[in-house]
């Protein structure tokens, strides 16, 4: 017979799937949810823990529910770390998309010339990557305790989605660099050399060197011994990003053209999300 408990996980036989314009069933959507809290909540633990105490046992209490049921949505603690990679590089695709939108508004009523927006876009996207502390602090964290981790953590298998989630991302960049090139505002190769410098290899340099200058910030985790201004990742992460379309051959008037405009968006909040925006209580 038929449930007609109206509490029950799923729809009756009798009764077509519910669905609330997303193309999901009632099923399909609690698992969803379900899907979303356990990562939540291990994102949590690794914050409060690190990696080595995140368990499926500790989890599992967490959310109040079976071990076996974290199982049906992740079959390893390898798995489980590769969701939360996954999730935390989602969670920046997803505010990069979405500023992309304010960017192009704001550059469309300033209208600068093409070497100077193709540059400003650019250093938009590092400008981004290195708010993203403050924008998902959470998901910023577990990154770096995986990237510090020295054992490997996640399989080869599982770190496959991670892989392809990181290069989603970074083909955003990549595209960026090869739009300032068409532009004039870089060049294609290495400036004095002559060899050619491709736009993987410049984005993989350019993730390196953000991420690099954000762990500085580290170092100035005692007020009382290092000068904590000095020692700013975030601001060390912004001159890092110049001096690399410096070497990449950006000329220094456009560059300056196209820093100033980034100030300028950024004082009117149409940079950067409001949490990462100075000056908001977000």
């Amino acid at each position: 017979m038929a449930s007609t408990d109206p509490s029950a996980d799923g729809p009756t036989p009798s009764d077509p799937p519910a669905d609330d314009g997303d193309g999901l069933g009632r099923r399909a959507r609690n698992r969803v949810a379900r899907h979303e809290e356990l990562l939540a909540a291990a994102t949590d633990i690794v914050a409060e823990r690190g990696i080595d105490g995140l368990t499926m046992q500790d989890l599992a209490q967490r959310v109040d529910c079976a071990v076996g049921t974290i199982y049906t949505y992740f079959d390893s603690k390898s798995a489980l770390l590769a969701g939360l990679q996954v999730n935390a590089i989602q969670q920046l695709l997803t505010t990069y998309h979405e500023q992309v939108a304010v960017w192009e508004r704001y550059l469309a009523d300033e209208q600068p010339d093409a070497r100077t927006t193709a540059l400003a876009r650019l250093l938009a996207f590092a400008r981004l990557f290195v708010a993203f502390p403050k924008v998902h602090p959470r998901e910023f964290e577990l990154l770096q305790r995986i990237i510090a981790t020295p054992e490997q953590v996640v399989d080869t298998t599982d770190g496959h989605a991670v892989q392809f989630a990181s290069m989603a991302l970074m083909n955003n960049a990549r595209n960026l660099i090869d739009d300032a090139v068409a532009a004039g505002a870089l060049t294609a190769d290495r400036p004095g050399t002559g060899a050619p410098d491709d736009a993987v290899s410049r984005t993989l340099r350019m993730a390196g060197a953000l991420n690099g200058g954000l762990l500085v910030s580290n170092v100035a985790s005692n007020p009382d011994l290092v000068d904590t201004d000095t020692f700013n990742g975030q601001r060390l992460a912004r001159v890092l990003s110049e001096d690399l379309m410096l070497g990449w051959g950006a000329p220094p008037d456009v560059l300056d053209e196209a820093v100033a405009l980034l100030d300028r968006m950024e004082r009117d909040g149409a940079l950067l999300p409001a949490a990462a925006t100075p000056g908001t209580d977000a």
